[in-house]
């Protein structure tokens, strides 16, 4: 060989390894130099970052650890909600009457609202030009019927209602501690409206929507110069008893805070009477035999992919969680936590991923026992990016810089449109699990999980967002 061409071989090689060099090495290099920051000396941290289109581990930390994953666990529920029954896939919620409708326009009976585990059935998400307990009413009034001998009639057997025994005190009585149930009804919620007045004074309760929340509530909350909501609810499904404390800004009227409400089949009933009432639908409410009843109308709910857009870009435990049981009875024939949660690990198991090392107890996250590894989240993010359901999931997906909880990270950033992402937090906990573009057009799948970090959440973020643009620079 000539030896001119010889010392050229030898610089182009030279030239190539250095290239792959700097493709690879630095990757791992910005993990060691993140997780070795004085901000994670007492934190577990996992990290896998993956090269999506060949599969190739790029960098790692603790990769099989598991970690409490917070709202990133609400990919694992919704992509497999998309695998096992589809994107254009509704619920259903049945009104049926148990009676005659008589030729002056009366109904000889009750009219039965009978829920399938719709989480969308009148939710704030789902808001259209008529509520649902306008709908329903006039629905009614198109069948001819102008008086109802009997009452209104729920049935919400498709679920039982049930609170985890591993969701915490502080969380269960408030908005997002709200839990799936077979006529959920504008996500299982209901609003307290506070008045205050100075700094340290009790607060007043003004009213409640809805008025009848069967609760009986000892408000502890008192008025404070930090203008925010820091009131928490406390109480569980053994009493209707519920505390209140905390506080809320000082001289505000009618302050909202949100709490859990477990039979939202009860404010159903409120809503719907307030309706028939208005369209001039008189309700004897007459203790009538229940019949052999038939079905009147079906209403369903927007696709799955619509509800799981909202489950992960608003990231709602109530949905998420209706996701799972959902799961449970299309797998098992009953929705419940326990077969939600087994269906969903099967699922994952029959498409290889090793469910042995994680620990499910729910299916938003909002479980302090929940465990899951970094790896895990990344082989489910590369399994998505192969399903046929993969615009669905990532359409569902916050956007830095643009929309749901990555709406304000990142905006002024170059990952800004380039990372897609679920996030997760809890007080010492914050999770990021979504695909990252980089500046070549490279495509990534990252996943980031901390649990007991020892800095401000502004801070943590600072820092994530500095690793992010790294690696898109990488």
């Amino acid at each position: 060989m000539n030896k001119s061409v010889f010392i050229l071989l030898l610089v182009l090689c030279n030239i190539s390894c250095k290239a792959q060099s700097k493709k690879s090495i630095p990757t791992q290099q910005f993990i060691d130099a993140f997780v070795a920051d004085s901000c994670f000396h007492a934190a577990g941290i996992g990290i896998v970052i993956s090269n999506l289109k060949t599969g190739e581990l790029l960098a790692s930390n603790q990769a099989h650890l598991g970690l409490i994953p917070a709202s990133t666990q609400k990919l694992i529920t919704s992509a497999a909600a998309l695998e096992i029954m589809g994107a254009n896939y509704q619920f259903k919620t049945q009104i049926k009457i148990d009676g005659e409708i008589r030729d002056d326009d009366s109904l000889d009976g009750n009219v039965i609202i009978k829920g399938f585990g719709d989480p969308s059935f009148g939710s704030k998400y789902f808001a259209n030009e008529k509520s649902i307990e306008v709908l329903i009413a006039e629905k009614l009034q198109q069948h001819k019927i102008k008086k109802i001998n009997g009452k209104i009639i729920t049935d919400a057997s498709y679920i039982k209602a049930k609170i985890p025994s591993t969701w915490i005190w502080e969380d269960i009585g408030n908005y997002y501690g709200s839990v799936p149930n077979g006529l959920t009804f504008k996500d299982n919620t209901y609003t307290l409206f506070f008045s205050s007045g100075k700094i340290g004074s009790k607060t007043k309760i003004s009213k409640t929507e809805p008025q009848n929340t069967g609760l009986i509530f000892d408000n502890q909350v008192i008025s404070s110069s930090i203008n925010r909501d820091l009131a928490y609810i406390f109480g569980g499904n053994t009493s209707n008893k519920r505390r209140i404390e905390g506080s809320i800004p000082q001289n505000r009227s009618l302050f909202k805070v949100k709490g859990a409400i477990l039979h939202p089949e009860n404010s159903l009933v409120e809503a719907l009477n307030k309706s028939l009432d208005k369209l001039g639908i008189q309700i004897e409410n007459k203790d009538l035999a229940l019949k052999k009843s038939k079905l009147l109308f079906t209403l369903y709910s927007p696709k799955l992919n619509d509800i799981v857009k909202v489950t992960n870009q608003k990231s709602v435990n109530l949905f998420a969680d209706h996701l799972l049981f959902e799961i449970g009875q299309k797998q098992t024939g009953e929705a419940n936590w326990e077969n939600g949660i087994n269906a969903v690990k099967r699922f994952w198991e029959s498409k290889g991923l090793d469910t042995k090392y994680i620990s499910l107890y729910d299916g938003s996250g909002l479980s302090h026992f929940n465990s899951v590894s970094a790896y895990f989240f990344d082989q489910v993010l590369k399994q998505m990016d192969q399903s046929k359901y993969r615009n669905d999931f990532i359409a569902s997906l916050p956007i830095a810089g643009q929309s749901g909880t990555l709406k304000n990270f990142g905006k002024n950033s170059n990952i800004k449109g380039k990372w897609i992402a679920k996030t997760g937090s809890m007080t010492g906990v914050r999770t990021y699990c979504g695909y990252l573009t980089t500046k070549d057009g490279t495509k990534f799948s990252v996943s980031i999980l901390i649990n007991n970090y020892y800095c401000s959440t502004s801070i943590l973020n600072n820092k994530l967002l500095t690793l992010l643009n790294q690696l898109y620079n990488s």
